[in-house]
């Protein structure tokens, strides 16, 4: 063969690897670019999920503060309120601790409704305040609806814990203690320390919970609390562009924490994804070159990147958007009075609490998720009774239960279980994922059952469906993130994928393990085996 047609053949086959490598890289990078083009589209409403689920969290190191108070200060009983050593309250309030709290208050009645108001420092220090201060004023404000009723002598069914907010100075959370008749025979209570909640806890919560978003925008987003705006809702979902609103649900009604970008809009976050996306698969067109094989192994793992990023996105958006329409369509029935009848505005109302109960648990899974995956998830162990937990969790699930028509059992050792040292708000998530579950796949079989019993130095929790059953085969994958069961079930139910993973992970954290026992046609069991207090 001459040089010239060696050159030329050589030639051709520098063409031939050429189109080999190029054609396939070119489809790759237009199909990439077409995937990244419709993942733009839904950047924008993850970003602005991403800071409701910021504000939220925000809001609820608030929250749970001086829900966590109200619950330590305001459980006095009759005795000690009655005790005329004052060393007794002092010793009470000492023990809550004043983190939050301005000042702690007392009030015991006599027959008539009159007697003397005593209020505490932080440390539980017993001092006299004025009766022209204003947190005296404020306080006796608050307590004179219960002087009367004390003075009537009628019987209180519960004893509410009530937050007055009249004076945004002077936020109060009381609470009146009865007595063994049911009757009124104090108020216990505090002062919100509201100075405290903006210039520290506020400030330091902002910081933590910073960490959802990535590092280079971290720094552009601003929070500032405000009146609360029209309508009063838990969560304001309208406001426009880069901005959410989300309010307090216990102190400070009256005020939402505002979160916004500082500097870029949703819009442009996505678009600058999908330029980095795309500047990322271009370097990557780059080293592909160099062989056939790689170039193919790492073209199917962008595509599976990139299918199970649209998936999950698609999945959650789904899931969010009907409960959503739901809670819209029977919240305007209400708002313009199209419903009369009693029995129909409880179903809506039902409904309505439902559908945000719905909207909670999703929100919590994604939360817990990204706190499990940084490793920044932290339990609080305390003794937790097995029985309170499947209690609660069904609780949670009543309404879904009865509009599915499930058929619920229980079935428990007729004396308690020993306590668990446990987060109990983990435990009710994990058993609540497993009966959402279980609503989510049921068909013929609407039937739930819950079994409880001690095995050795564990509790085992069994919760059995009657759905549509799992194949042995996939028994351990369930328990990954994003996966889900591959039948015609995941085009019926629509979830985030993370339910499971969840579950598993609290589980194992609390030093148990979690399986699951299911046949196609069977239904499923899932077994949960948790050690006991008393054993760790």
């Amino acid at each position: 063969m001459s040089e010239a047609g060696a050159s030329q053949g050589a030639r051709r086959r520098h063409l031939l690897i050429g189109a080999a490598i190029g054609v396939p890289l070119v489809i790759l990078l237009g199909l990439e670019f077409r995937a990244l083009a419709k993942l733009e589209e839904t950047a924008a409403i993850a970003q602005r999920m991403s800071l409701r689920g910021y504000a939220k969290a925000v809001v609820r190191h608030v929250d749970e503060l001086y829900q966590g108070k109200a619950r330590e200060a305001l459980a006095l009983s009759v005795r000690e309120l009655r005790d005329p050593d004052a060393a007794v309250l002092e010793t009470h309030f000492a023990r809550v601790g004043g983190r939050g709290v301005a000042r702690f208050f007392a009030a015991r009645f006599e027959p008539d409704g009159s007697g003397p108001l005593a209020f505490f420092d932080g440390d539980g220090r017993a001092f006299a305040a004025p009766a022209d201060a204003p947190e005296a004023r404020a306080v006796n404000v608050a307590v004179a609806p219960w002087r009367v009723v004390a003075a009537d002598r009628t019987p209180v069914v519960t004893a509410p814990t009530e937050v007055n907010e009249g004076d945004p100075e002077m936020r109060l959370v009381l609470r009146p203690v009865l007595d063994a008749e049911s009757r009124v025979a104090g108020v216990v209570g505090f002062v919100v320390d509201a100075a405290y909640v903006r210039d520290r806890l506020l400030p330091e919560a902002i910081e933590a919970e910073r960490t959802l978003f990535p590092s280079a925008v971290r720094n552009e987003v601003a929070v500032e609390l405000r009146p609360r705006p029209e309508p009063i809702e838990p969560v304001v979902v309208r406001p426009p562009g880069n901005e959410v609103d989300v309010g307090f649900r216990f102190v400070f009604a009256d005020q939402a924490l505002h979160v916004q970008t500082g500097y870029v809009t949703p819009e442009q976050w996505a678009r600058q994804s999908l330029a980095i996306n795309l500047s990322l698969s271009l370097a990557m067109t780059a080293v592909l070159v160099t062989g056939i094989v790689f170039a193919l192994r790492s073209a199917a793992r962008a595509t599976a990147l990139s299918q199970m990023k649209t998936e999950f996105v698609s999945n959650v958006s789904h899931e969010l958007r009907t409960p959503l329409s739901s809670i819209q369509i029977f919240a305007e029935f209400l708002r313009r009075g199209r419903v009369h009848d009693p029995k129909k505005v409880e179903e809506y109302g039902a409904s309505i609490e439902a559908e945000t109960r719905r909207l909670s648990r999703l929100v919590e899974n994604l939360l817990d998720f990204s706190r499990i995956e940084s490793g920044r998830k932290l339990y609080r162990r305390e003794p937790v009774a097995p029985e309170d937990v499947v209690s609660e969790a069904l609780e949670g699930f009543e309404v879904p239960l009865q509009q599915a028509g499930f058929q619920v059992q229980v079935r428990a050792p007729q004396d308690p279980l020993p306590p668990l040292s446990a987060d109990r708000a983990a435990l009710v998530q994990v058993i609540g994922n497993l009966i959402d579950n279980a609503i989510k796949y049921a068909r013929d079989g609407r039937r739930l059952e819950i079994d409880l019993e001690r095995e050795g130095s564990c509790v085992v929790i069994a919760v059995r469906d009657a759905g549509a059953g799992i194949a042995p085969a996939e028994h351990e994958r369930i328990f990954e993130k994003f996966y889900r069961v591959s039948t015609g079930l995941v085009h019926d139910a629509q979830g985030s994928g993370l339910g499971l993973a969840i579950v598993k992970h609290v589980v194992e954290a609390h030093g148990g393990s979690v399986e699951v026992r299911s046949r196609p046609g069977d239904g499923s069991t899932f077994v949960i085996r948790l050690p006991l207090a008393e054993a760790g």
